[in-house]
């Protein structure tokens, strides 16, 4: 039952009685949450796999993220240039004022460029990623943008 199927006419009353129910229904719930005023996610989501490395020798400086969605050379060429964010929790507050400090902290990167045929990037961090990082998500911001 599609949009397709509902122009042509080749639903029964009931079908298209149901067909525009449901398309109200998804009109309306999304003319409500952007009612709300909730924020939109303005980042993809990444997983940190590790380092860059060769056979014998790693190279912490670079660390190789999979992009959620991301399955080719082209979809991942979308991301680079773009900033990213590694959020974590810290330990104990730091800081001239540590009642006012936020216990979240991230480390800011930059996308580099591709690796490999699967849509993996690389991408060089202000400070090494921890080791504790890998398996842990990668935010990718979708900006500065290109389009």
């Amino acid at each position: 039952m599609t949009l397709i199927d509902l122009h042509v006419g080749k639903l029964n009353r009931f079908q298209k009685k149901v067909a525009l129910k449901v398309r109200e229904a998804r009109r309306t719930t999304y003319v409500n949450r952007c009612k709300k005023g909730k924020s939109r996610r303005l980042h993809a989501l990444a997983v940190m796999s590790g380092y860059r490395r060769g056979q014998r020798r790693q190279h912490e400086q670079t660390a190789i993220l999979h992009v959620e969605g991301s399955r080719t050379k082209n979809d991942a060429a979308f991301y680079v240039g773009k900033k990213c964010a590694f959020v974590y929790k810290g330990q104990r507050k730091t800081g001239k004022d540590a009642k006012k400090t936020r216990p979240f902290r991230a480390i800011w990167g930059k996308v580099t460029r591709l690796h490999g045929n699967a849509g993996s990037v690389r991408a060089k961090f202000s400070t090494n990623l921890p080791p504790a990082a890998i398996g842990k998500r990668v935010r990718i911001m979708l900006y500065p943008s290109k389009i």
